[in-house]
């Protein structure tokens, strides 16, 4: 049974369908003039994945995705239109969905029954381009970018005696960031390039593995010009896929295991673009912090949920550098830690553990890390009574070898208050946020904030 794709649960993308290296396009002609197709996919899915998938499955066609576009209208009266640039991956099959091609550079404003398409036309044909700097284009802005990856990773492949059967999972692009998995007669492989704002994590993830190929993934190749890595894909499940307590306190354990090896390795681990989530550093970001967040929920319209009021911050502020100077006087040794520790991002194999994703890698307190996996194991196994226990035990048997008891039970008390902190305070782009105040991540830190004001007030109770 086909499922059909509505209005109301898709997201909605105006698709600019090339072939032969950009010179064909595939258009929809109607009475009042060219249009371009639209793909419905489901939201919060990956996008090129869900794209490349919803064309196999209407038009019959194996299809790479290049880029995303938005293009606003230009008389500013009208929303942006999302688009998306995709390639065929076999151009004569372009042909039998569309068998008159029109001459693209032929194509005026005037031909086209949206003038937003036509300009993505013409942004997509790189027609604009001498009014961009050079150095805003990545290394896959150009036609037949998936052409150059794969030739690229057939190559390493062949390298190591193993071939590339030509089926490939293509999960993110645009014309600095790659995802691709590649099937391969010796299990598959996954090419990974990225640029701004997470261009850090090719020298982490080249870093990591060679410090603790333990719990990494197997780098087979890297190149340096486009940012990019190959490496195998591990064999196991992520926590995504399994409800299985023993999985998670494997996790658990691991990550303790990996942070204990990483204590001698933090300078270089920053130095090689990591985040800086140290005590010290957090503390110094305390007062600046709150003071963007004031002028946030000052500028916050929605009455619900109700902004903190200026005395309510500044009572945040106060308990969350009582809890940080406490962490500072407990010495627990800084160590490697993920600040996008998801079940997706973690894989289990035979009673080992190796995590992916190293984007948000971050040197400072190791609990802040075991905090975010602990906060998603609460989502996933919350009913299954003393499993809390029994992950926390997994975490703390680890670090009892450094740390005392008590030590180590404080850490976790005040993580709760402490681990929204360093995310945020670390991660995103608070400093410049109110003069964007109504912006999504600006929504997050508010978010974030109350969530501190609730941990506090919880964490002031069980003290008294």
């Amino acid at each position: 049974m086909v499922t059909i794709q509505t209005e109301r649960n898709t997201d909605a993308w105006r698709i600019l369908l090339f072939a032969s290296n950009g010179s064909e396009l595939f258009v929809l002609r109607r009475p009042s003039g060219f249009c371009l197709p639209v793909l419905r996919i489901p939201p919060q899915e990956r996008i090129a994945a869900s794209l490349n998938a919803e064309a196999q499955r209407l038009w019959n066609l194996e299809t790479v995705c290049v880029a995303p576009v938005e293009i606003p209208h230009p008389d500013g009266t009208s929303g942006c239109a999302r688009y998306h640039v995709m390639e065929v991956r076999k151009p004569q099959e372009l042909l039998r969905i569309a068998p008159k091609a029109v001459n693209i550079e032929t194509l005026k404003e005037n031909a086209f029954t949206d003038v937003r398409d036509y300009l993505a036309v013409r942004c997509a044909m790189k027609f604009d381009a001498a009014n961009s700097p050079p150095d805003s284009r990545g290394p896959f802005s150009e036609f037949d970018a998936f052409q150059k990856i794969s030739t690229w990773v057939e190559q390493q492949l062949r390298l190591l005696g193993r071939q590339w059967d030509g089926t490939v999972r293509q999960l993110h692009a645009n014309d600095s960031f790659a995802l691709i998995r590649f099937r391969t007669n010796g299990g598959a492989a996954w090419f990974k390039a990225t640029g701004e704002p997470t261009r850090r994590e090719f020298a982490v993830t080249q870093t990591l593995s060679a410090l603790f190929p333990r719990h990494m993934p197997k780098i087979m190749a890297v190149r340096t010009d486009w940012n990019a890595w190959l490496s195998d894909e591990i064999q196991g499940r992520d926590l995504d896929s399994t409800r299985d307590l023993g999985s998670w306190v494997c996790a658990a354990k691991s990550l303790a295991e990996l942070q204990v090896a990483s204590i001698g390795n933090t300078s270089e681990i920053h130095a090689c673009g990591a985040h800086d989530s140290r005590i010290t550093t957090l503390l110094s970001e305390v007062a600046p912090f709150f003071t963007a967040i004031e002028l946030l929920m000052e500028a916050q319209v929605r009455t619900a949920p109700g902004r903190l009021h200026a005395h309510e911050i500044r009572i945040i502020q106060l308990r969350l550098t009582e809890a940080l100077s406490d962490l500072e006087a407990k010495a627990i040794p800084d160590t490697v830690n993920h600040f996008d520790l998801n079940p997706g991002n973690t894989i289990v194999c035979r009673g080992e553990c190796k995590f992916l994703d190293w984007a948000e890698a971050a040197v400072g307190n190791p609990f802040l890390s075991f905090e975010y996996l602990r906060q998603h194991f609460g989502r996933a196994l919350a009913e299954q009574g003393d499993a809390a226990t029994e992950l926390r035990k997994s975490y703390a048997n680890v670090w009892r070898r450094l740390l005392p008891q008590s030590t180590i039970e404080r850490a976790v008390a005040l993580m709760p208050l402490v681990a929204p902190f360093a995310f945020a305070a670390t991660t995103l782009p608070w400093k410049d946020a109110h003069s964007n105040a109504k912006s999504r991540s600006a929504g997050f830190l508010r978010s974030l904030a109350r969530r501190m004001h609730r941990e506090g007030e919880q964490l002031a109770c069980r003290a008294a």
